[in-house]
């Protein structure tokens, strides 16, 4: 099992991995991570939504979404790092969120099985960023082990209804989004897509596009100030969290209830990929 830490942060205490590179620090100085992004979902969100959050980590954004949904709301988390995964039911169980479930499950394209990383050894003075481990991503036998994990989709949920879906599986997206197209029909719901690889080719953006999705390019520091803490965040590495918001035409009424000053609008896949060659992405 990993080390890990409780710490103050903007909704109680939380419990982060000690060896985490971005989010136990930003947490630290800050009381929170990611504000922006925090704030979008909750502003994206209201009482009673669903939402389903793929690649929860350890539920910074999923506490955020089950506050913004509340009891008669509902939210389906999916992680698939074993002691991460714990880490989150810890977490959602800490701040009373019955209405957050919780599984550990890969999402792509169709259900099966796979292996994931379940890192459960990290030397001393050696720091990991959990948030970047994905479904390519190989462990050595002596940091810990690829477990047996299941594999489903979002269109196997057989939801009804869905207000949002955040999708952060570093660089699996497409086999999310392509098992994702019968939700997306149906329920028409906001998509947050992470989208922070230089010069990444996205092949979903013109699809969404033609399907009345407007989409904009979502940046938000990790570290903000002011900040829950009043911490300063001079003198720490910047990192930038990179998404694309996808909005359906009958919902555009959504954007009042959040800053449009972190979006820029994408009109085309080529749009995006040109805002994207200058992006610079924190080592992993």
């Amino acid at each position: 099992m990993i080390v890990s830490r409780e710490l103050d942060w903007r909704f109680g205490t939380i419990e982060v991995p000690a060896a985490d590179r971005y989010i136990r620090e930003a947490i630290e100085v800050t009381g929170e991570y990611g504000g922006h992004e925090i704030d979008l979902y909750q502003g994206l969100l209201g009482p009673g939504d669903v939402a389903v959050d793929v690649g929860a980590n350890i539920g910074v954004f999923t506490i955020a979404m089950g506050l913004a949904v509340g009891p008669a709301g509902r939210v389906l988390a999916f992680e698939p790092q074993p002691s991460i995964f714990e880490m989150l039911q810890r977490n959602l169980d800490r701040h009373a969120l019955a209405q957050v479930e919780p599984h550990r499950a890969i999402i792509l394209e169709a259900a099966g099985r796979a292996r994931f990383v379940d890192i459960r050894n990290v030397p001393d003075g050696r720091t990991v960023n959990f948030g970047m481990i994905g479904v390519t991503t190989r462990v050595g036998g002596e940091h810990g082990v690829m477990t047996p994990t299941s594999v489903r989709s979002i269109d196997g949920l057989a939801l009804a209804r869905c207000a949002l879906i955040k999708i952060d599986v570093e660089g699996a997206e497409d086999a999310v989004l392509a098992g994702s197209s019968a939700t997306l029909a149906r329920c028409r719901p906001v998509l947050s897509v992470e989208c922070d690889r230089p010069n990444a080719s996205s092949p979903w953006v013109d699809p969404l596009l033609a399907t009345g999705y407007h989409l904009w390019r979502f940046r938000g520091p990790n570290m903000r100030e002011p900040n829950p803490k009043g911490g300063s965040v001079q003198g720490y590495p910047p990192f930038v969290s990179v998404m694309v918001l996808t909005i359906p035409a009958e919902r555009l009424e959504v954007l009042d209830r959040i800053d449009r000053g972190t979006l820029q609008s994408i009109e085309s896949r080529e749009t995006l990929e040109r805002l994207s060659r200058r992006l610079v992405v924190s080592p992993s």
